[in-house]
C-alpha cells in the first residue's frame, strides 16, 4: 500500500425506516463506482427521529445483498435511544446510548444486536457507536461478543490491533477533503438529503474512488500499532475545531 490518502465512505443510521427514496440513488452511486462502504445498521430501531418511510419488509434480505456485494456492516448501537449526554471516550457529541451505562448492561444489549444480525443472516465485526459515544466498558464488551474493530477516533492512520481492538478513524463528515497520506473515513446520514447533497456526494465519490478502500483492504494493508503522538495531536486538533467553531458562530450571531 502507498503512501498514498485512502478513504473509506460511511453511512449511518441504516435501519427499516430510513429515507429509501434517498437511499435508492446513493446505493446506485456506490455500486456504479464501486465502492465498498461501511453500513451501520441499528439491530432494532426505537428511536422515532429514524422513522422517515414505512418500513421495508425485506429489510434483512437487503442488508445480506449489500454484505454478499463485499460492504461492511457494522453494529450501530442497538436500538439508537439515547441514555444519557455523556461524550464518552471521544468527546464529539454529549448523547449517548452506551456511555457511563454499567458494563454488564453494555454487553447484554450488544449480544442482542449482535444476536439479531445472526438470527437475519447477517455477521459482523465492525461497531458504529450512535453519536460518537462509548466508554472503555463499551470496549471490553465489544470484545466478549466478538467485534474487535471500532470506525472511530480522530487519529491519521488505523492503530491497534485485531487480536484486541483495531480502530479505524473517522474523520470527516458530510465532504471529502484532500489529504496527502493517511486513512480517512467520511461519515454521512442521508435521511435528510436533498438533490443538492445527493449530487455532492456523487461528484466526490467519482472525484475520489480511485482512492477508496474498503474495511477489508484497511486491515490487510496497515498492520497493527500503537497510537502515536501524530496521531494524538491531530486528534486535539480536531477536536478543538469541533467544539470551538460553533461557539464563534453563536456569538458571531449574536446568541452565545
Amino acid at each position: 500500500m502507498s503512501h498514498t490518502a485512502r478513504y473509506l465512505v460511511r453511512f449511518d443510521d441504516i435501519c427499516p425506516t430510513m429515507n429509501w427514496e434517498v437511499w435508492g440513488k446513493v446505493e446506485q452511486v456506490l455500486k456504479v463506482n464501486h465502492v465498498k462502504p461501511i453500513l451501520a445498521v441499528v439491530p432494532d430501531n426505537k428511536d422515532p427521529k429514524l422513522t422517515l418511510d414505512a418500513p421495508v419488509s425485506d429489510f434483512w434480505e437487503r442488508v445480506r445483498g449489500w454484505q454478499a456485494e463485499g460492504w461492511t456492516i457494522a453494529l450501530h448501537g442497538y436500538q439508537h435511544i439515547y441514555r444519557n449526554h455523556l461524550s464518552g471516550l471521544m468527546k464529539i457529541a454529549n448523547n449517548s446510548e452506551f456511555a457511563g451505562v454499567p458494563l454488564s448492561e453494555q454487553e447484554d444489549n450488544l449480544r442482542k444486536g449482535v444476536e439479531i444480525f445472526r438470527a437475519n443472516g447477517v455477521t459482523t465485526n465492525v461497531w458504529v457507536a450512535p453519536s460518537h459515544s462509548f466508554d472503555q466498558n463499551t470496549v471490553i464488551a465489544l470484545r466478549n461478543v466478538g467485534i474487535n474493530i471500532i470506525s472511530d477516533g480522530l487519529g491519521i492512520l488505523p492503530h491497534g490491533s485485531l487480536e484486541s481492538t483495531y480502530w479505524i478513524p473517522q474523520q470527516m463528515w458530510g465532504a471529502f477533503y484532500e489529504r496527502k497520506s493517511g486513512v480517512w473515513t467520511v461519515c454521512y446520514h442521508h435521511n435528510d438529503w436533498t438533490e443538492k447533497d445527493l449530487k455532492r456526494f456523487t461528484q466526490s465519490i467519482e472525484a475520489y474512488k480511485d482512492r477508496m478502500i474498503s474495511v477489508d483492504e484497511v486491515a490487510k494493508a496497515y498492520p497493527p500499532r500503537g497510537f502515536s503522538l501524530i496521531d494524538a495531536v491531530h486528534t486535539q486538533k480536531i477536536l478543538g475545531r469541533l467544539h470551538v467553531l460553533p461557539r464563534i458562530k453563536r456569538i458571531v450571531r449574536g446568541k452565545g
